[in-house]
């Protein structure tokens, strides 16, 4: 009777790094402006810190993000650590020149009510939160591109109107 000789781990059927990290830039989406950052992000942590296949296996079982199969778990304390570490940075990088260019307008015509002294400061306040949280879907992925861009045309106009009402724009 031969006994089989094993040298080294059998093959894992757990899929790559490369694949997990593929995986959450497709849950992201197309129009997500940090997709691709936050991919390369999820790649290389997995591949520095080790990730096991349990893991890796779970983020590509992964089916949205509003259903998350709260993988994070299955890491070490230090591998969570260090992957929201290098998530947080990409989160404090600038995208507003990615913001569609409506966006970008509407932005700048929020800055220039501070210049309008019949506009209250309520209203303003309102404005401004209203943006904040419209850049912060497009911060976070969950924003469609085409939606926005029309969402802050919409804002555009509301503006205009006000402003030559009350600013004498």
């Amino acid at each position: 009777m031969l006994a089989a000789c094993h040298h080294g781990a059998a093959p894992s059927d757990a899929p790559s790094c490369a694949a997990a990290a593929d995986h959450v830039r497709g849950l992201l989406g197309p129009h997500s402006p940090r997709a691709g950052q936050i991919r390369d992000t999820f790649a290389m942590r997995c591949e520095t810190d080790g990730w096991d296949d349990d893991a890796r296996a779970c983020v590509v079982a992964t089916s949205s993000l509003s259903k998350p199969r709260h993988c994070k778990a299955r890491l070490t304390a230090d591998q969570r650590a260090a992957l929201d570490r290098d998530l947080a940075l990409v989160a404090a990088t600038r995208v507003s020149a990615q913001l569609p260019s409506a966006c970008r307008e509407y932005g700048a015509m929020l800055d220039k009510l501070g210049t309008c002294p019949s506009m209250s400061e309520a209203t303003r306040g309102s404005l401004i939160v209203a943006y904040r949280q419209l850049t912060q879907s497009w911060l976070r992925g969950t924003a469609d591109l085409q939606a926005m861009e029309l969402q802050c045309r919409a804002m555009i106009d509301g503006l205009r109107q006000a402003g030559r009402v009350r600013c004498g724009w």
